[in-house]
């Protein structure tokens, strides 16, 4: 279903997979930390999870499609607050799987930049918690950082937590072998929900119809830019558009 809606975003949208001359994304003021997104691509932000996906891409050209959320939240509206055009650029160099529309709907998707739950931060994914939960072993994070395979379990999620004597043990101190978190998710993900309020607040109820959310009329919305001919929204009824 998303790949035929995204397709469907995408037929006469040559801009896409930008935000400049986009009429389905929002132009957010995202920020340019090249260092912080250098960290991101290599899998150095210090969170085992994210660090895992973002080197299992690189190394295999894929990871699971929660794996794909985890990371690109991370980067945009989660912690990072990046661009999500950087982390669309990056997936569609790396992943064998690929997919020009896809891609960039699912970025614009999670970053909140467009489609469902647009402009919102209320919820982002914990890098922390949301690896215990959906690999609890732990095995995930040991197979692409080898840094951090002596780590147990109580640790591997959260290693800048072990006393000295557990990472010594473990052959790997953080800080040295393996970077100590860039940011902390608390605070930026708290600071993220405050920018993107401030960015709805100053749109002042000038957001495009098609981006506000209403049980099933959003998801059938398209921009006149994407389509062959102009449709007035009155032309089209509720009704019309259901299942």
């Amino acid at each position: 279903m998303w790949r035929e809606y995204f397709y469907t975003q995408s037929r006469l949208n040559l801009h896409f997979n930008q935000i400049k001359n986009n009429p389905v994304c929002l132009n957010i003021p995202w920020s340019k930390d090249e260092s912080f997104l250098q960290d991101w691509k290599d899998g150095k932000t210090g969170y085992p999870f994210i660090d895992a996906g973002m080197r299992q891409i690189v190394q295999e050209g894929w990871t699971h499609h929660l794996i794909r959320n985890a990371v690109a939240m991370f980067l945009t509206r989660g912690d990072l607050w990046i661009s999500w055009e950087r982390g669309c650029e990056h997936l569609m160099e790396h992943l064998i799987d690929s997919d020009w529309s896809i891609n960039a709907g699912n970025w614009m998707w999670i970053s909140s930049s467009a489609f469902d739950r647009v402009l919102d931060s209320t919820q982002s994914i914990d890098p922390v918690l949301f690896g215990k939960r959906l690999e609890p072993s732990g095995e995930y994070i040991r197979k692409y950082i080898p840094e951090l395979a002596n780590f147990s379990f109580q640790y591997i999620h959260e290693p800048w937590k072990a006393p000295v004597e557990v990472q010594k043990a473990a052959n790997c101190i953080i800080g040295i072998d393996y970077p100590e978190p860039i940011v902390n998710h608390t605070e930026q993900s708290l600071r993220n929900k405050e920018r993107m309020t401030k960015f709805k607040e100053e749109l002042a109820g000038n957001i495009p119809p098609y981006f506000h959310s209403s049980a099933l009329t959003s998801f059938y919305q398209i921009p006149n830019q994407c389509l062959p001919i102009e449709v007035e929204s009155s032309d089209i009824e509720t009704k019309d558009m259901l299942p």
